[in-house]
This record gives structure tokens, C-alpha cells and sequence, in this order.
């Protein structure tokens, strides 16, 4: 068994590029820069090794994955410059609705064979896959997750799709004895995680909601493809549902949470606008308006260097299905709401090992 976290990438965007440098940064830093777990079940974030990565754009597939992480469409910002390739050639894997029509007009798919994903995933001697597909590609990342499944990976769904949460998928892993976690990445200062935790303690202290708002514009790609009607409002309903979790007395009426638009100048910036209005004591109203400026890349790599570490202790243990202290910790939908301060220290039971899932 591998000291270190193998892992898969499924999709080469600018999550992945962030995460790809942050391995390289890491590798010569560890105390500080940021980090809240330096260690998590004695794993360093240069213990974790991507073995593999998948996508179809031209620019990506056949490149080394130092070069391929740069390529058109990602904007994530380049950090740092890589001396040597990594070996590591992005594989083509299949397209099927990874991308909306709206995206599919400003990019070139590449015109290689799809390899076979099964057979890739069992070469590399890898310990889990990663998702990091566009929102909406559902039979994309159901492919995917099939393959984990054939592969003996575990599978981290990081999209805003339903793996974890779904009881069949959920029983296809634990059947496999297999690890799953997600669904949908909360990056490290999410828009969803902080209006969650704005409105747990509100609630804490006797305040009642009456409606709010969490909406956002961003670039990039995945801004981009959340134009696209139908993945908007997926996206949209599954991280509005992260919020009815926090507050159950809220209707859809008095929630919205989701990105409104896409402007190209902003790169790989997203604008997070927040808006709360209640009443507290003596029936007194208030209101909070906030703004938060963020990178979207660095943002989700900032959760996800936590999320795979946890994954391979839990490999290393022998803990399969889904996992429910490092989803909550995670994921802005796991199978089983745990409130923000709840989910941290759920999070550090679990790696302690005073938890089993």
C-alpha cells in the first residue's frame, strides 16, 4: 500500500490547474502559506501524486499536464513555472455533455481517440478519481463513476452532481466496498460556505430570516457554462438546497443562491454578493449586504488538498461507502447536513480516527 494519495483528475480545468501548483508550491513550503492542516493522517500535501488526468479539449489532451494546465480555456492564475514536465500526458476521455453548446462554440474537442477508461485507471496504480467536470454533465460524470467502480477507485465528486448523496450511487460504493464523497466542492472561502456560516450563527442567536441572497458573476469557464439555462438552475437548486439545510423553515421563495452572470474581463475572479434580512429582538429588522472577491482556482484547491488526504486515510483504513464527516467538512451537499462548526470538527474526529466515516 502507497504511502502517498494517487490520484486521478477528471477534468483539466482551473481547479485542477490550482491544485497541480499548489503541489509544486507545497512541495518546498510547509509551515504557514495558509494552510490549516499541515498534516492530515501524517500526509503532506506533497504526498499527494496525480498519476493520470482526462479532458477533451484540444489544447489539453496529449500534452503534458505542466503545460496542459495552462491551456486555453483557463484563466486560474499562474503561480509559479515548472522546470521540468511531469510525465504525465492528459488522456482524451469521452465528451458525451461535459460540455453545454454555449462553451462548446468557443473551444476546438480534440479529435483523438477516446482511450479506454478502465484500463487507464487500473495502469496507473491510482487510489481515487476526482470529478471536476463542468456542472450539468451528468452522464459524463456518471461514466466516470462507473469506471471508479470497475477501476476499485474511490470516487470524489466535486461538481454539482449527485454521486454521494444519491442513495443508488451510494450503494453501488458500499456494495464495492469503496469510498465516495461530495457532492459539489466548497472552495476554502466559497460563497456557499459563507453564507451558511452567516446564517447558522444568526440563527444561533435568536435571529429569524426572512429572506436572502447569495449570487454571484464570475469568468472562466465554468462561468461561462452556467449561462447555459438548464445548468444554471441545476447549479443553482443544489446549492439553494445547501442553504434550506441550514435554515429548513425557509422556502424556495425566500432563497437564492447561484451564479447570474458571466463577464470575460473578470478571468478567474468571482464576485460574491450577499444579502440577509430579518427581524431580532423586540421584532427589531436588520439587514447584511457584503461583497467577497475571490479566485475561483486557488479557492478550490485550497479544500480539495484536505479532501484527498482524508480520502486516502480513509482508503488506509479500510472505511468505504460515503463519507460522511469529510463531505460535510467538504461539500456543499453531502448525503447527511452537518452544520459549518459541526463539520470541522467532525472533520478532525475523523482524521484523528475518533469517527468511522
Amino acid at each position: 500500500m502507497t504511502s502517498k494519495a494517487r490520484v486521478i483528475l477528471v477534468g483539466v480545468g482551473n481547479a485542477a490547474s490550482a491544485l497541480v501548483q499548489a503541489l509544486e508550491y507545497y512541495s518546498e513550503r510547509s509551515s504557514g502559506h495558509n494552510l490549516k492542516y499541515e498534516t492530515i493522517g501524517g500526509l503532506r500535501i506533497n504526498d499527494i501524486e496525480v498519476v493520470s488526468a482526462f479532458d477533451v479539449v484540444d489544447g489539453k489532451v496529449g500534452h503534458d499536464l505542466t503545460e496542459a494546465i495552462f491551456a486555453e480555456p483557463n484563466v486560474a492564475p499562474r503561480l509559479l513555472e515548472f522546470n521540468t514536465p511531469m510525465g504525465i500526458e492528459v488522456k482524451k476521455g469521452p465528451l458525451s455533455d461535459g460540455i453545454s453548446p454555449m462553451l462548446a462554440e468557443t473551444l476546438q474537442i480534440s479529435s483523438k481517440p477516446d482511450v479506454k477508461l478502465v484500463k487507464e485507471m487500473k495502469s496507473v496504480d491510482a487510489d481515487m478519481v476526482i470529478s471536476l467536470l463542468p456542472s450539468g454533465a451528468k452522464e459524463a460524470t456518471y461514466a466516470y463513476a462507473n469506471a471508479a467502480l470497475e477501476a476499485d477507485l474511490a470516487f470524489i465528486e466535486a461538481a454539482p452532481i449527485r454521486i454521494c448523496s444519491d442513495n443508488k450511487w451510494i450503494r453501488k460504493f458500499k456494495k464495492s466496498n469503496l469510498p465516495v464523497i461530495g457532492d459539489d466542492l466548497q472552495s476554502q472561502l466559497g460563497g456557499t460556505r459563507i453564507h451558511k456560516g452567516i446564517l447558522e450563527m444568526l440563527n444561533k442567536f435568536g435571529a429569524t430570516i426572512r429572506n436572502t441572497y447569495q449570487l454571484d458573476v464570475s469568468g472562466g469557464s465554468e462561468g461561462m457554462n452556467t449561462l447555459y439555462t438548464d445548468r444554471r438552475m441545476e447549479k443553482r437548486k443544489i446549492k439553494t438546497d445547501s442553504i434550506k439545510r441550514t435554515l429548513p423553515y425557509l422556502t424556495d421563495d425566500d432563497i437564492a443562491s447561484g451564479t447570474t452572470d458571466y463577464l470575460d474581463f473578470l478571468g478567474n475572479e468571482r464576485t460574491g454578493y450577499f444579502w440577509i434580512y430579518g427581524n431580532y429582538f423586540l421584532n427589531t429588522p436588520f439587514k447584511i449586504d457584503l461583497t467577497i472577491k475571490t479566485m475561483d482556482g486557488p479557492n478550490a484547491a485550497g479544500t480539495l488538498v484536505d479532501v484527498i488526504r482524508a480520502t486516502k486515510l480513509a482508503i488506509n483504513r479500510g472505511i468505504d461507502g460515503p463519507l460522511i464527516s469529510v463531505s460535510a467538512y467538504g461539500f456543499k451537499f453531502p448525503s447527511v447536513y452537518v452544520p459549518e462548526q459541526d463539520a470541522v470538527k467532525r472533520f478532525e474526529e475523523f482524521i484523528a480516527g475518533d469517527r468511522a466515516d
